[in-house]
């Protein structure tokens, strides 16, 4: 049997907040615990010894130790920092004290220990370490005092200086923290507790109103807005949902209207079809072939319409793969042009071809035929009174590029960026075709940017437009008239 893992039910914001905020407290707590019960005995001793240290050095630096004006000094410094301070003077095993500036009645200095002994322990180890610090501990085994002694030379004899702190109990001290430590963690996890419900309330408060909005969006719903309250990152999340409600919106429109329209050119020739296949069943005189070349035409424009459908589908999902080849991308636009021979003479329109080279590309020449195709077809869809389309050949930089213009009304250039959409549908600029699907320059976008090449448009209303795409020269040869 297969064990199946139990999704766990996502946390609320508040709920993680306050976890967060707990943990945070937590580890704030510990530190406060480490530093100011655990170590605070330790910091403390360390403390004094480096105070200690700092007073010893000062008045190893005085000059004139023997003055009554350091003698003054010595007193103040000892009152200041609340310690003992002996100079003595030694001369070989004996030592004499010259100063004597002690701030407490029973120190380290006043008691037994200081002995001749002991001076010497003190004045040797000094000698050796320039600054000699000692640890006394008193019949308890717990640190008594801080004893600091340095040696200074002054011609024939030494200095000894001894300066002695006493270390206070810090037991009450941790007594109180202890006692204070457990009323900080009660004050902390209830402000931690307000603090997450207040934070989590005011961030939460746009994310619940988006999630509402997302749902109503969700059921087709696109005149939502999206509120992203006073934080950056929701009021960015909430401008690009606004966003994405407004092109889901505009993706909606578009796609009913192309259903539409492609409803509209499908029924068209099956109506044709059916009636005319009808007629001649029904009819015998009327199977000739003028009805026949009917049919036969409405099937050839059901199958284009298929055709371009399933080129598009092909070409955006990725599932049509280039077959590259050389070929002359000059015969290919002048054979299309051919094609449209017939549709010329019999309709008036004029399509010119401006080339003075034959110009050798790679790519795939069928997609390149229909993009180029496609390009003349709208061309014809959409040019003007005069029935023009200019079609241009040029090469620079070693790029080729295919240009086909008309004299139609143009194209507004806040809307050029939207034409090559396969549902875009916009005012007159960019009616319905006469003949086609209306897909022709989704199926040029998808085929060109399968090949990476650079394509685009330019358009003056009243004026006409210009399709452009361009490919890389393989090679070149001059034409003969």
């Amino acid at each position: 049997m297969r064990n199946k893992k139990l999704k766990r039910r996502p946390m609320g914001m508040k709920s993680k907040m306050f976890a967060y905020l707990a943990v945070f407290t937590a580890i704030v707590l510990s530190v406060m615990w480490l530093f100011q019960i655990v170590l605070l005995d330790d910091i403390y001793i360390l403390t004094v010894r480096s105070d200690a240290k700092k007073l010893c050095a000062s008045v190893s630096v005085a000059s004139n130790l023997d003055s009554e004006s350091f003698r003054t000094k010595a007193y103040a410094l000892a009152a200041e920092q609340s310690a003992c301070i002996s100079v003595f003077e030694v001369k070989g095993a004996s030592a004499q004290e010259m100063i004597r500036a002690h701030s407490h009645n029973v120190c380290l200095i006043h008691s037994a220990m200081i002995n001749e002994a002991f001076l010497q322990e003190l004045y040797l180890s000094a000698k050796d370490e320039r600054i000699y610090t000692k640890t006394a501990e008193n019949n308890e085994g717990e640190p008594a005092s801080i004893l600091v002694s340095s040696v200074i030379e002054k011609g024939n004899k030494d200095l000894l200086i001894i300066v002695n702190i006493p270390l206070a109990s810090v037991s009450a001290a941790v007594s109180t923290l202890h006692f204070q430590f457990i009323i900080i963690t009660v004050i902390l996890l209830i402000v931690s507790a307000i603090m997450a419900y207040l934070i989590a309330g005011r961030v939460t408060r746009p994310v619940v109103a988006m999630n509402n909005e997302a749902k109503k969006l969700a059921l087709g719903n696109y005149s939502v807005n999206f509120e992203g309250g006073e934080f950056l990152e929701t009021a960015q999340l909430g401008s690009t949902l606004n966003y994405a409600a407004c092109e889901l919106s505009k993706l909606d429109t578009m796609q009913k209207e192309l259903i539409s329209n492609i409803s509209h050119d499908l029924r068209t020739p099956l109506t044709m079809i059916s009636g005319y296949s009808e007629v001649m069943r029904d009819i015998p005189e009327e199977r000739n072939s003028e009805n026949m070349q009917i049919v036969i035409d409405e099937t050839k424009r059901l199958s284009g319409l298929v055709n371009d459908l399933l080129d598009l589908s092909r070409l955006s999902g990725g599932g049509r793969k280039l077959n590259i080849s050389a070929f002359s991308i000059t015969e290919c636009t002048s054979a299309t042009i051919d094609r449209y021979s017939r549709l010329c003479e019999r309709d008036g329109y004029r399509i010119s071809f401006n080339a003075d080279r034959e110009i050798i590309v790679e790519a795939d020449e069928m997609l390149i035929l229909q993009v180029i195709y496609n390009l003349i077809s709208n061309a014809i869809n959409y040019t003007g009174e005069d029935k023009r389309i200019q079609v241009d050949q040029t090469v620079a930089d070693g790029v080729c590029r295919i240009s086909v213009s008309d004299t139609g009304d143009g194209i507004e250039e806040e809307k050029l960026p939207y034409i090559w959409d396969r549902y875009y549908r916009s005012g007159d600029y960019h009616k319905r075709a006469v003949s086609g699907t209306g897909l022709g320059l989704s199926i040029v976008k998808s085929a060109l940017v399968l090949h990476g090449a650079h394509f685009g448009v330019s358009s003056t209303p009243g004026v006409g437009s210009t399709f452009w795409f361009e490919l890389p020269v393989l090679s070149e040869t001059e034409l003969i008239d």
